[in-house]
């Protein structure tokens, strides 16, 4: 095999290993690294001869250049596809919060032993991913990616810090935009309650009124799932944009 084809190949694993890494997968737990590295390499092994590809680096120093270039571009491709699961996530531990499900709260991938709502969303939203076709457009703009950054020669356009920052903003917007039926759902519940508690002062109004918000906020969750699908169709359907305009043109 020619040198040129095993660079090649060897770029395009790196780049993909990248995105394997940081994509969620649908059971909440990351996927065991070998299967990751294994994805990755079968990315490789359909792509290398069809992409664009740049010559063999002459030194050591260009090759270990273009091996980082490619993983760091690989990392940013997933982070950017992870955003819009961070915003469901965030969403997830808002919503709980809201109805009485308080848990203690995480920081990583939500697990269905200690946040069961935020984890089932999460999961929610894996299966929209797939079921919306959004593994397929993101795999298009990962093949479209070698188009304006061959494999071996990564590169970032003149926007992608404040894109980054952007797209970061936008999941905190995205995941309190989720929740806001919940959160008005709980002033409302609260506000009804202090105006009895002035009313009728003998009532327990923190007794009465836990059992009450909690059982109005599973009814307006069993409706909320067309709202989240809403959401995470454009999500989706913007995310291989996203992910390109990073790059340069």
């Amino acid at each position: 095999m020619p040198i040129d084809l095993v660079f090649a190949w060897l770029m395009v694993f790196l780049r993909s290993l990248g995105v394997v890494l940081l994509f969620p997968t649908l059971a909440g737990r990351p996927l065991p690294v070998m299967l990751r590295v294994a994805m990755a390499a079968c990315l490789a092994s359909i792509l290398y001869g069809i992409v664009r590809g740049s010559p063999f680096p002459s030194g050591v120093g260009g090759l270990i250049f273009a091996a980082g270039g490619e993983v760091i571009l690989g990392l940013v491709f997933g982070f950017i596809g992870r955003l819009a699961f961070a915003a469901v996530e965030l969403a997830g531990r808002l919503i709980a919060n809201e109805i009485g499900l308080m848990a203690a709260p995480g920081f990583d991938v939500p697990q269905p032993a200690q946040e069961p709502l935020p984890a089932f969303l999460s999961m929610f939203a894996g299966v929209l991913f797939f079921l919306f076709g959004a593994h397929l457009t993101v795999l298009t703009a990962f093949m479209r990616s070698f188009d304006l950054a061959p494999a071996g020669a990564p590169g970032f356009s003149d926007g992608t810090t404040l894109s980054l920052i952007v797209q970061t903003g936008h999941v905190i917007s995205l995941g309190f935009r989720i929740a806001a039926p919940f959160i008005a759902l709980n002033f409302l519940v609260n506000l009804a309650f202090s105006v009895l508690g002035r009313a009728v002062p003998k009532m327990g109004v923190f007794v009465l009124s836990y059992p009450l918000r909690t059982l109005a906020g599973f009814s307006l969750l069993a409706g909320a799932g067309g709202l989240i699908a809403r959401y995470l169709w454009t999500e989706f359907d913007a995310m291989p944009f996203r992910i390109l305009e990073i790059l340069p043109h």
